[in-house]
């Protein structure tokens, strides 16, 4: 295990391996990693549950057949096929 020192030490850490993980008495208690990585996972995160969303609406009948919702969407948006 690498051990750091001082924030340059934990920049380049993180910059060279990634994701660095600080435990204190042998337990996992921070993770340290660039706000791109973080940005990525809360992005993945807001995906997964807006998937989780739609896929809940169209077992309750909500939403609306694709090809009505790109027709809909050329008409907002202007758009011509």
């Amino acid at each position: 295990m690498q051990q750091v020192t001082n924030l340059k030490e934990i920049e380049t850490a993180v910059n060279q391996y990634g994701e660095i993980v600080v435990s204190k008495n042998s337990k996992n208690n921070v993770v340290v990693m660039s706000m791109e990585e973080y940005n990525k996972i809360i992005l993945r995160e807001e995906i997964i549950k807006a998937l989780k969303k739609s896929e809940q609406d169209i077992e309750n009948g909500e939403g609306i057949e694709s090809d009505e919702a790109f027709k809909k969407l050329r008409q907002k948006y202007g758009y011509k096929v």
